[in-house]
């Protein structure tokens, strides 16, 4: 091969090599349309991003999304969906097994939990079933709290350690109903809520960007909300798939979400939080 086409071809591989970062930084939304398009102001809101019901299996692709764009967000993991001892481990005498491949999958998702925690998210509890906790008996509801600390305790990040309840039943309507409340004290957690909500898991939502619509749309619109955004890597019913709308649109969504806000920590809200 001449010099020439030597140089050809390296010139080729060179431009095919800028390709990618081309192509992401055209994919880069304009600001001010954004801004314009849901009525944001320009001084930007700030929010943190918090993930329910996982473990997944699409939870690590939620994960790299996150690193990539350097966010820190917080994670309520349901106990059931980590406690191996629900399986039995028979692997070795018999790994074609329906029960060996569900303790395989629950392994992988302690893992990733362990992921979740060494690259710098907070993790708290979802508690350990996804029960409306003021729809059943009382000490049910604190076995289930208790449960999921036993489960969870080792990825713990925050001291109080931190909660959210399924469905934010107990919270929502904590005055008619405080005991759920009052329990979680008595274990020693901290209840986090949410100022806006993605409703990614409604099937209505999980089309083209309706699901950023409803995120822009509580942050910007009016005067406009900050703090913590709702959103779901699990799928409470399911032992390990999870929310792959969710999970294949995030990256596309956070740059519009950018336009208007920063992210920040959930210690940036909750400063009583000591971040272990």
């Amino acid at each position: 091969m001449n010099k020439n086409k030597m140089g050809l071809m390296g010139l080729c591989l060179f431009l095919i090599g800028l390709l990618p970062v081309n192509v992401a930084l055209a994919a880069q939304p304009d600001c001010a349309e954004v801004r314009a398009k849901y009525q944001c102001p320009v001084e930007k809101k700030k929010i943190t991003l918090s993930f329910d019901d996982g473990v997944a299996d699409v939870t690590p692709k939620v994960l790299d999304v996150l690193k990539r764009e350097k966010i820190e967000g917080t994670f309520f993991i349901l106990g059931n969906k980590v406690d191996c001892s629900l399986y039995t481990n028979d692997c070795k005498t018999n790994p074609q097994s329906e029960q060996c491949q569900s303790f395989q999958l629950c392994q992988q998702r302690r893992q990733t939990l362990s992921r979740i925690k060494n690259e710098g998210h907070m993790i708290g509890s979802h508690s350990y079933e996804h029960d409306r906790h003021t729809a059943i008996p009382l000490a049910m509801a604190e076995r289930n709290i208790q449960k999921s600390r036993q489960i969870l305790a080792p990825f713990f990040t925050t001291e109080p350690a931190i909660f959210r309840l399924p469905h934010g039943d107990g919270w929502f309507n904590q005055k008619t109903s405080p005991q759920v409340m009052e329990a979680l004290k008595r274990n020693k957690f901290e209840h986090i809520g949410w100022e806006m909500t993605a409703f990614d898991w409604n099937p209505k939502y999980q089309d083209g960007d309706k699901i950023l619509d409803n995120v822009m749309n509580q942050m910007c619109s009016g005067k406009g909300r900050v703090g913590v955004v709702l959103f779901h890597d699990g799928v409470f019913e399911n032992e390990h798939i999870g929310r792959t709308f969710t999970a294949d649109n995030l990256a596309r969504w956070i740059p519009s979400m950018r336009c208007a806000a920063d992210f920040v920590p959930l210690n940036y809200f909750k400063k009583n939080l000591r971040v272990k």
